[in-house]
């Protein structure tokens, strides 16, 4: 089972972004690599999830940008459509660069805080999509998972590098 076998990816990837903030926080080093990787991972997992399942994630990835742009009191009216964004995106750093505007206009909240702090705030958003991944491998909201979390993944996995300083590729992708 495709999920299944991505526990383990997901698990170890939230548990060395929470290593990196414990570290940080503790004036400890921190290895700036890993953090990289760990986006990495997230984007390749959200590749191969979404082939395992037949779906396009180019257009997952727009329609949950989508949903959340639609329950924002900003919605329509000419904010920033980042649904159209990622459709017409041909490279990752296009991708990259659609994701930091959707988070500037719709999340001013996590996008203004100090670096460190958004890393601690995406900590909380892979462990609850741990939890998730854990649901959907046990056949509770499955369909979900797969429609909209699977997203999420790749989307945690450009903020991270984003974050952490990384401009990714203008290879185009998916070609």
């Amino acid at each position: 089972m495709a999920l299944q076998a991505e526990l383990p990816v997901l698990i170890r990837t939230a548990a060395e972004l929470a290593r990196h903030c414990d570290r940080a926080e503790h004036n400890e080093q921190v290895d700036r690599a890993k953090l990289l990787g760990a986006a990495a991972d997230l984007r390749a997992m959200g590749w191969r999830l979404s082939a395992g399942f037949g779906a396009d994630l180019r257009q997952r990835y727009a329609d949950r940008l989508e949903m959340l742009e639609s329950r924002h009191p900003l919605a329509g009216g000419g904010a920033f459509d980042g649904g159209e964004a990622v459709r017409v995106s041909k490279t990752l750093l296009e991708l990259q660069r659609a994701q930091i505007r959707h988070d500037m206009v719709y999340h001013p909240d996590v996008a203004g805080m100090p670096k460190y702090a958004q890393l601690r705030h995406f900590t909380l958003h892979l462990t609850k999509l741990t939890a998730l991944l854990l649901d959907a491998i046990d056949g509770h909201d499955r369909d979900d998972f797969v429609n909209h979390r699977i997203a999420d993944i790749f989307i945690f996995g450009i903020k991270i590098s984003t974050v952490a300083g990384e401009r990714l590729s203008e290879e185009v992708i998916g070609a």
